[in-house]
């Protein structure tokens, strides 16, 4: 089938033709996707290299894997490129327009994701948000259960880099851009649609949103499957339209709704677990158990269990594999303890995504809830600010507000937090300058038996140290007096 939404911005901007993937130089290497797809070509035997500003672990981890990584975006890096890849918010930068004049072709990391799925059983999972939470829970699985699968998920499993590996076996599972029109790149053998809400960013309305997830769901490969949140009309709007044009596919719907094929059942969330039955298509039922206090997660485990059940596994043993998953990092992550206070790190950048990891730390305490925001984008806050803010005030007793974090900061558009603290409740917030100030305040203010999430994208991750070491030295001060 082809693009049904005219100006894609993914298609238009890159080149269609075929690619030599020899020797390709990534530009931003370090973001997830991007440092994943170098890893994987770098097993391969390609010869890979990449371009970013700030050294990491991640591209530590890069150089031990055989790329070349460059801590700059000096155009020379791009001669004798293959190709160039870089994300859709890279378009402009010197190395890029560099590579067009000198005929290197341009490609997106959708593209270069199509060219690994070649010979390969691809399982993409898209959605609005719980993309890395599903593909990893997948990935778990097929490992633990025996699959060895190739996988490329936009967050760690592990330590840094580690949310991408070469397998043995002809499984990919990967997560599919849907912000950009990106995954209208791939032709998946199982497409997952986790759920449909807006994306401000590059959907003017909710009709073109849909259009886009309908496209892929009918790029799906013949006889394939169709993986869907039966919770999220969106999904299952966009499901009906696509069983309608694809009668071949089949659909499997996830959830807690009577029409989920695999239906979740006797939710129960208690300190850091959470747990349900599952009820398979066939009507067999086994217990579901997450480390961790999200129910919400359970939706995400129930997607990659139809996953399991579409490519013939046991449910038995997929329900046990995910007993052991310890979920992906910064989605409600656990960093530490100390002097009574609990640090969690969240990715949650969305409202719904920020109501439903403050209610799951509401479980977890009788005492106050610290929230570290960092918005993600200046056309998320300009679309969303005030429900941000409201989500933060109704569930949060203290927010120390950081700057917008956007990788396109040319949109800005005047956006700013302003949206977010009309809605907090003077002397429930603050504007800290660095993680050290945060870092203070919550020190001050922090007691026995408080949690404190940090959460957004951006270095936001960072503050956690800075507070956990400020906790730390204050309970030492306590033990010494």
């Amino acid at each position: 089938m082809t693009d049904t939404i005219p100006g894609n911005p993914s298609i238009e901007a890159v080149h269609t033709g075929p690619i030599d993937l020899t020797r390709p130089h990534f530009v931003d290497v370090g973001e997830p996707v991007m440092s994943g797809l170098a890893r994987l070509l770098a097993q391969l035997g390609h010869q890979v290299s990449g371009s970013d500003v700030r050294d990491s672990a991640i591209l530590e981890g890069l150089r031990a894997a055989g790329v070349r990584v460059y801590l700059d975006h000096d155009v020379a890096r791009v001669e004798g490129a293959s190709c160039v890849v870089c994300p859709a918010g890279a378009r402009n930068v010197p190395q890029v327009r560099a590579a067009r004049a000198g005929g290197i072709p341009v490609v997106h990391p959708a593209q270069v994701l199509d060219r690994l799925a070649a010979g390969r059983q691809l399982v993409a999972v898209a959605g609005s948000h719980g993309k890395s939470a599903t593909a990893g829970a997948l990935a778990h699985i097929l490992r633990a259960c025996g699959q060895d699968p190739t996988y490329l998920i936009g967050a760690d499993l592990t330590g840094p880099g580690s949310g991408a590996q070469l397998g043995r076996s002809k499984l990919l599972v990967a997560e599919a851009d849907g912000s950009d029109l990106s995954f209208h790149f791939l032709a998946p053998s199982i497409a997952v649609i986790t759920n449909v809400t807006s994306h401000p960013e590059h959907f003017s309305n909710q009709a073109d949103l849909l259009r886009a997830y309908v496209t892929f769901g009918c790029r799906t490969a013949v006889n394939g499957f169709l993986v869907v949140n039966a919770d999220c009309v969106g999904a299952t709007v966009a499901a009906h339209v696509v069983a309608a044009e694809r009668p071949d596919l089949t659909v499997l719907r996830f959830g807690w709704d009577r029409t989920a094929d695999v239906r979740l059942l006797d939710v129960h969330a208690e300190g850091w677990s959470a747990s349900a039955t599952a009820r398979m298509p066939d009507g067999t039922q086994v217990r579901l158990t997450l480390p961790t206090p999200a129910a919400h997660h359970l939706a995400n485990a129930a997607a990659a269990m139809a996953c399991a059940v579409a490519l013939g596994l046991d449910p038995a043993e997929v329900s046990g594999a995910l007993c052991t998953f310890a979920g992906v990092r910064r989605r409600f992550e656990h960093v530490d303890t100390r002097a009574g206070v609990t640090v969690v790190d969240s990715y949650a950048a969305h409202p719904h995504e920020i109501t439903a990891d403050l209610q799951a730390a509401r479980t977890l305490t009788r005492g106050r809830v610290f929230v570290v925001f960092q918005p993600s984008g200046h056309a998320r806050v300009l679309a969303f600010g005030e429900q941000i803010g409201r989500a933060l005030a109704d569930h949060a007793d203290y927010v120390l507000l950081l700057d917008v974090h956007d990788a396109a900061p040319q949109v800005r558009s005047g956006a700013d937090p302003t949206a977010i603290m009309a809605r907090l409740r003077e002397g429930t917030y603050c504007l800290p300058l660095g993680p050290d100030h945060a870092a203070r305040v919550i020190g001050r203010m922090a007691g026995r038996g408080d949690l404190v999430l940090t959460m957004g994208t951006g270095d936001v991750t960072s503050y956690g140290a800075a507070i956990l070491n400020r906790l730390a030295s204050r309970s030492e001060v306590t033990l010494s007096a």
